[in-house]
């Protein structure tokens, strides 16, 4: 899910005001660059291993231009809605 040209306005604009000279928690590097995409964290039922889609939580991410270390915010507090796909665009693996 490819964030609109607005979204990332808004993703940049909210990480300054809100954690200025941010640095990387891996290599101590300033400098970030923000992923294009929205990601859907899955989750997993222990007991059939099914992988469940829906029960996810989005994320805008953001990675480390010098260790490729990855941070993920929550989009909704940004004052992001990000698309999420319909039910019948998405498959688990295990089926």
């Amino acid at each position: 899910m490819k964030l609109k040209e607005t979204d990332k306005a808004t993703v940049q604009k909210w990480l300054q005001e809100r954690c200025g000279n941010m640095r990387c928690h891996a290599c101590g590097n300033g400098q970030w660059n923000l992923v294009d995409i929205s990601t859907l964290q899955i989750g997993i039922d222990l007991h059939t291993t099914r992988f469940f889609y829906h029960g996810g939580i989005p994320f805008v991410s953001i990675t480390c231009v010098n260790c490729g270390y990855v941070m993920q915010f929550n989009p909704a507090a940004m004052g992001i809605k990000p698309d999420v796909p319909a039910k019948e665009e998405i498959t688990t693996e295990n089926e």
